[in-house]
């Protein structure tokens, strides 16, 4: 496992509060924030975050995925993968690892999909994908 990957995936199983883990040249970012919130959060804050990057992350769906290519990273490493970012993540060449596969991702009362992944399953596109997610979770906050 390259160098910058297999440091992030250490530093996620070192420490159970982590939730995902990037490492990008000599920049390392850390979050203990659920979903996609750490992906949104620092692609917001710089659109080149994520460019070439290596990313350990405890669940990965195809929001997740999707948002990961967006962001351009490298490689990555996940925990639990689903099916559908597994095929994102084959359809635009980055490469992957992990320790478990599913399915699909389960929403957090554990009842059906992550409302996430639901919302980008259809879309191949990384910039649609983007702004479909952004959306849903402005969505869900407006909720509650």
């Amino acid at each position: 496992m390259e160098t910058n990957l297999q440091t992030c995936k250490d530093i996620l199983l070192e420490n159970n509060h982590l939730t995902c883990v990037v490492k990008s040249g000599n920049t390392i970012l850390r979050s203990e924030a659920r979903g996609i919130a750490p992906l949104l959060g620092w692609i917001a804050t710089d659109k080149h975050a994520l460019r070439g990057a290596a990313i350990a992350d405890k669940v990965v769906g195809k929001a997740a995925a999707m948002l990961m290519v967006y962001g351009g990273a490298a490689r990555v490493y996940a925990a639990v993968i689903s099916e559908p970012a597994a095929d994102c993540f084959e359809k635009n060449g980055v490469a992957y690892t992990y320790d478990r596969k599913v399915d699909h991702i389960v929403n957090r009362a554990g009842d059906g999909m992550c409302p996430m992944e639901q919302c980008c399953l259809a879309i191949d596109s990384p910039d649609e994908a983007y702004r479909a997610l952004k959306q849903k979770l402005a969505d869900m906050k407006k909720k509650g």
